[in-house]
């Protein structure tokens, strides 16, 4: 508690001398119970969970020279970054600047502005880039291709009766031209 907040509570505390012990009690309470009340809720105001977790995502990015590397080979995904820098402007009512748009003005950004990296890293991963890939001698790694190599059974096996069906048909046509 703060020395000023002793200070006010002690003049409350003279000036209330005389009066009932119950009603100084509940004042005193009240000026130290409301004080930390508010800070208390200022807090959860400041920062909640989610907010937390967002400003804490947006910290979270491959680094320039990973999402530089893909850019080059993929021009569509460069495009679309500069799109994203150009509404980022647009919303903020400034008009967008042919330099702020050049391969190397992003590259440059990347390397300096850890949000825009992290949306960048974000917006690669959409596409399938940049994503973590399972260790191939792992057990699930195993298990996943197992069940690929299921389902592709499967798949073969469908196919295969519906050709079945599909020729059992023909020739049963065949034979009722040549009965007829």
């Amino acid at each position: 508690m703060s020395l000023s907040r002793l200070r006010v509570i002690a003049k409350i505390a003279i000036t209330l001398q005389g009066q009932s012990k119950k009603a100084i009690a509940l004042l005193l309470a009240a000026l130290l119970v409301c004080p930390a009340a508010q800070s208390q809720q200022e807090r959860s105001v400041r920062t909640s969970p989610s907010d937390l977790a967002s400003e804490n995502l947006n910290r979270v990015g491959a680094s320039p020279g990973q999402i530089e590397e893909v850019l080059r080979k993929e021009p569509g995904l460069l495009v679309e970054l500069k799109r994203w820098v150009a509404k980022e402007a647009t919303d903020q009512g400034q008009i967008v600047d042919d330099t702020d748009l050049s391969d190397q003005a992003i590259f440059d950004r990347l390397s300096r502005d850890l949000p825009f990296r992290a949306l960048a890293t974000r917006l690669l991963q959409r596409y399938g880039y940049l994503i973590p890939k399972l260790n191939p001698d792992s057990e699930l790694a195993k298990e996943q291709d197992l069940v690929r190599k299921e389902r592709a059974h499967r798949l073969a096996k469908a196919e295969a009766e519906e050709e079945d069906a599909t020729d059992g048909r023909r020739t049963e046509r065949g034979l009722e031209r040549t009965v007829l």
